[in-house]
């Protein structure tokens, strides 16, 4: 057995040898898949040691894993093994290459493992000499005494594959994690779309029937009619519940459509003036501030208006009466801030930082407040419209949320 603590230095390989490793290494810089990445390495690791087999192996924590190979007839590609059990674990937990010219006379190796397979004589080099993340391994049929050269170059391949190595598993992961989040967001926006058309269904039933129970209940007394509009005004909420639902799975799988136009702040601000009658049934007042000046926005309409309206519902179920709602408009730069004010009881400071997370219900629990996704979508629709929405409040004296557009 030999130990090789210093493989020779790089500038001392001959030109050609040179040449492969510095190929290498530029294609290294392009790859990103794991496996692309073994491939290359235990081709040129096979070209520049001459070897009749190269196995490339990867650490696994107590264990190691031989994930690929190049040889004259099949090693152990796929196998793991304990780590303290096999030459590529001693190269590893020792940090060092190792040569040995016969196999069946150094005791580091496992005897039973190498009958099978044409192996007399190997070179085992490291990948990142400091914290070894795997090893390169080289085999000849017959008995050969791998050189201080041959040992150099495995060294400097290894050397060279280290970062890919580790970029490549980092890549492995991160697209074994996105694909898995990817799965996730599928099944949950089949499951919401497959849910919303169960509910529909009834709901419609629900809607009819109540249409039609009208003129037969109008001679009844005002207690049947109450009871008959409670219905009317839960299949709505229900309706809009489902919506809801819809928007928030199409904001989280990233397919949320929007349909943008351009349309001047004067215009956006009438429309969200409809909501007034919300406010002025409580008792609150709603007073629009435009801008100075008129410009235009590139907006969609209908789902800007539904931005207003769950900004403004919300200011309505948190101002008392006798309470002001404010819609107002400012010019910046490239983009046009709007805000929505009220003279309301204001956020508690603990809640701010998760107000606009999913399925976020205030402390205290209101009538009809919904399921907690109103200002998440809300959120969702400007971010849609490369917009960003924040909020600032005081208790007791009030909140204003502010959300930008950009200008068309």
């Amino acid at each position: 057995m030999r130990r090789f603590q210093d493989p020779l230095p790089f500038e001392e390989l001959s030109h050609d040898d040179a040449l492969v490793l510095l190929e290498v290494v530029r294609e290294l810089a392009h790859l990103r898949e794991l496996e692309d990445i073994m491939a290359l390495v235990r081709r040129a690791a096979r070209q520049l040691s001459g070897a009749d087999g190269v196995t490339f192996v990867l650490r696994e924590g107590d264990l190691v894993h031989y994930a690929d190979e190049e040889a004259i007839s099949p090693l152990w590609k796929g196998r793991r093994f304990p780590i303290h059990a096999c030459i590529s674990g001693w190269v590893m937990l020792n940090r060092t290459p190792a040569v040995i010219e016969d196999i069946y006379a150094d005791e580091r190796i496992p005897a039973d493992a190498y009958r099978p397979t044409f192996v007399k004589s190997l070179a085992m080099v490291p990948i990142r000499r400091a914290e070894p993340i795997g090893s390169i391994g080289a085999y000849w049929a017959e008995r050969t005494t791998p050189g201080t050269r041959q040992v150099a170059l495995l060294q400097a391949l290894a050397d060279s594959a280290a970062v890919a190595v580790e970029n490549g598993r980092l890549y492995s992961a991160e697209r074994a994690a996105r694909q898995a989040a990817e799965a996730e967001t599928r099944l949950r926006k089949e499951l919401l779309a497959m849910v919303s058309h169960d509910l529909r269904n009834p709901l419609g039933v629900i809607t009819m029937t109540t249409s039609l129970l009208g003129p037969l209940l109008a001679p009844l007394n005002g207690r049947a009619r109450n009871h008959l509009d409670t219905i009317n005004r839960s299949a709505l909420r229900m309706d809009r519940l489902i919506h809801d639902l819809l928007d928030f799975a199409a904001i989280e799988a990233g397919s949320f459509r929007l349909a943008p136009v351009p349309l001047t702040i004067t215009t956006l601000m009438e429309q969200a003036a409809e909501l007034g009658p919300l406010a002025h049934e409580r008792g609150i007042g709603l007073e629009l501030r435009p801008p100075e000046r008129d410009i235009a926005v590139r907006c969609d309409p209908d789902r800007i208006h539904q931005v207003f309206s769950n900004l403004v519902g919300n200011a309505v179920r948190y101002t008392p009466a006798g309470g002001l709602i404010q819609l107002a408009a400012t010019i910046r730069e490239s983009q046009v801030e709007l805000s929505v004010s009220d003279t309301g009881t204001g956020i508690d400071p603990d809640v701010l930082p998760v107000l606009f997370d999913r399925v976020q219900r205030p402390p205290a629990r209101v009538p009809g407040s919904g399921v907690g996704l109103g200002l998440s979508i809300t959120r969702g629709i400007v971010e849609a419209h490369g917009g960003s929405l924040r909020v600032v409040s005081e208790v007791g004296r009030g909140t204003t949320f502010l959300f930008t557009l950009p200008t068309a």
